[in-house]
């Protein structure tokens, strides 16, 4: 019982963490996407590169960018036929991104390609907190279930580090699922790392991916 008590009051004296991304007029980041995947017993490899560049930012916090891709026309090609049923892929593109992490398209009809609202929680968390989102992108709805699992260092750089459960919703097509780690800039609040592997399955079509996201700010010294 004593062990009990003790262990709650630690748990209690654990600071909160705000996980919010800062947005500046002039901030640009530079991410790549490499998937990797095994379908009906073929396995190919997608790289894709984009950069996020802030434009304006409003009161609220919220802020105009624009996503630019940096692909090779084939690569882009074939990506833009995988992504046709959840939008069209262009390389120039306008965002609304917002400090919880949200990202809405300013032009109709686009492929999201960011969207990791799910990292971020709507309230202040110790470590060890959990916290649930649903997000649907055309007929693909997941639950994405979180915990902070703590904060360390990535390539010198502090960032909170965060366990994603990821789970299809009942009438979700495809279905999907598997597990991410995400590692978010504790500075700034912008996505520095995911990595992961998930499961996808339509009918007796069955997939399995792994995923690696790296972002980092441009001009950022190594």
């Amino acid at each position: 019982m004593l062990w009990l008590v003790l262990w709650l009051l630690a748990g209690c004296g654990e600071p909160e963490h705000t996980i919010r991304r800062t947005l500046h007029a002039g901030d640009q980041w530079r991410y790549t996407l490499t998937l990797q995947g095994e379908l009906r017993g073929q396995t190919d490899t997608l790289e894709l590169r984009y950069t996020d560049r802030v434009l304006s930012v409003e009161s609220d916090g919220s802020a105009t960018a624009e996503r630019t891709l940096q692909m090779e026309p084939d690569a882009l090609q074939r990506l833009q036929a995988s992504a046709a049923p959840f939008g069209e892929l262009k390389p120039k593109t306008r965002w609304r991104l917002h400090p919880d992490g949200r990202e809405t398209p300013l032009d109709e009809g686009v492929f999201v390609i960011g969207a990791f609202a799910y990292a971020y929680p709507d309230r202040p968390v110790r470590i060890g907190a959990q916290w649930g989102r649903v997000e649907r992108v055309g007929s693909l709805e997941l639950k994405y279930l979180c915990q902070l699992e703590g904060v360390e260092t990535l390539d010198g750089v502090e960032c909170y580090r965060i366990r994603v459960q990821v789970e299809p919703m009942p009438d979700s097509l495809p279905e999907m699922r598997g597990e991410m780690t995400v590692y978010v800039d504790a500075q700034s609040g912008w996505t520095r790392l995911i990595q992961g592997k998930l499961n996808m399955r339509a009918g007796a079509v069955e997939g399995d991916f792994q995923l690696i996201l790296r972002g980092e700010p441009v001009g950022e010294k190594r």
